[in-house]
């Protein structure tokens, strides 16, 4: 970004700024110039760029008579193939009569746009998803090419361009420390659930702004995640509750209350030797980004939550409980029921987002779910003591013998006594 200063006053139409350097103003592939300007009459301001041979001229219209704005100049259609040395500006293109007071500032030659250190221009639509940062100039406005006879309209949006690049993976963009001009904030969220971190607040979920966030909306139909954390004074989530048990992981921690639920569990362990069933601990909250299910839930469609702090985004949610923060796949993974049984995926099984899942034996085919102080499901936990059995089990539940025989068994993990051992 180039910048400079200037002003005059009582000038005639023909009265230009002109600015030289020899080793070239280095105008970016945006080939765009801004300016504060403010006038006493309402008319075009010419901009002329030059090489040293030719000249290339863009104009756009000044319409707030007696204050400060900003103009910015577009040659992208100009064809300014060489880096220009000269910069000329003129108070208006219209004919006027005697002297006009003009006042130059701030003059720019404006950074490309670009998102995580790649031009705008160069981005395949459709591409962009993840962790998105934002660099340069991200304008909105138009111009006139009077190079052309009539003069040629130049519109140029940032914020279209770069929401066609976008896919409905994109999670967050960070737009912080842009230069911005007209922006279109809704032109961010292909994906609902994207976090826009930006100095100033607009008029929309899901900006952060200092920290902060006056409202979060989110969907499990789409990916989430963020690598700040922040405030948020409204939250809501679209997803299906059904009554009885749900899977569950939030950014922000909770309590059972706040999910319509009499209490929520936690993953305990696998505590009956078989593999067979699982164990959920019971408790009346749970922190954030830890995967849950919810104990005798009421039946909702959008969930509601005040004065939130969002926790970034870990990259694992459990070994054996996992939560999951976006749309997959659920082949082969444990998704549960309203009763507290866990059914394994076919091969069109999704699971959505703010959901969680078990990982189980390959050899499983159901499992169920019971709670540290009351069983659900449909059998009871079998509770064995440790030292209780003196058999081997393993992970599938299968006997293969007794702890005489351990020895004599292959290296890898067995269950004995309700534990799982590690044979060497």
């Amino acid at each position: 970004m180039l910048t400079f200063m200037a002003s005059m006053a009582c000038v005639a139409q023909e009265s230009s700024i002109v600015l030289e350097n020899n080793d070239g103003f280095r105008l970016s592939q945006a080939k765009r110039l801004s300016l504060m300007v403010k006038k006493d009459i309402d008319s075009n301001v010419r901009v002329q760029l030059s090489n040293g041979s030719y000249w290339k001229h863009t104009a756009t219209w000044y319409d707030g008579k007696g204050e400060w704005q900003k103009l910015v100049f577009d040659f992208t259609s100009s064809g300014i193939a060489d880096i220009p040395t000269q910069i000329a500006i003129y108070p208006t293109t219209d004919e006027v009569e005697g002297e006009q007071d003009i006042y130059v500032d701030n003059i720019v030659l404006e950074d490309a746009p670009m998102v995580n250190g790649v031009l705008l221009s160069q981005i395949a639509d459709g591409s962009l998803s993840g962790e998105l940062t934002l660099t340069g100039s991200w304008m909105k406005g138009r111009c006139m090419n009077t190079d052309s006879n009539p003069w040629a309209e130049v519109v140029y949006d940032d914020f279209s361009t770069l929401g066609a690049k976008l896919s409905s993976k994109v999670t967050s963009i960070d737009m912080r420390g842009t230069v911005t001009k007209d922006v279109q904030i809704v032109r961010l969220f292909s994906n609902p659930n994207t976090v826009v971190y930006a100095d100033e607040q607009y008029a929309h979920a899901n900006v952060i702004v200092g920290g902060n966030s006056p409202s979060v909306e989110l969907e499990d139909s789409y990916a989430f995640a963020v690598p700040e954390g922040f405030a948020a004074r409204s939250v809501t989530l679209k997803r299906g509750v059904r009554a009885g048990i749900n899977s569950f992981v939030l950014p922000f921690d909770v309590d059972a209350s706040e999910v319509g639920a009499v209490s929520v569990a936690t993953y305990g362990d696998n505590q009956d030797g078989t593999g067979q069933s699982v164990v959920f601990d019971k408790s009346e909250s749970v922190a954030a980004n830890i995967p849950f299910i919810t104990v005798d839930a009421e039946a909702a469609s959008l969930m509601s939550f005040s004065d939130k702090m969002f926790m970034p985004t870990p990259s694992e949610f459990g070994n054996v409980f996992r939560g999951v923060y976006a749309p997959q796949s659920a082949e082969g993974l444990y998704g549960i029921d309203s009763n507290g049984k866990l059914h394994r995926g076919g091969s069109k099984a999704s699971i959505a987002s703010f959901h969680a899942y078990l990982v189980g034996a390959a050899c499983q085919t159901s499992v169920m779910v019971a709670f540290s102080d009351v069983t659900t499901g449909i059998e009871k936990l079998k509770g064995v003591a440790v030292g209780a059995d003196p058999n081997v089990y393993d992970l599938c539940g299968r006997r293969v013998g007794t702890l005489a025989d351990l020895h004599s068994l292959a290296k890898g993990i067995y269950i004995m006594g309700g534990k799982k051992i590690a044979n060497h």
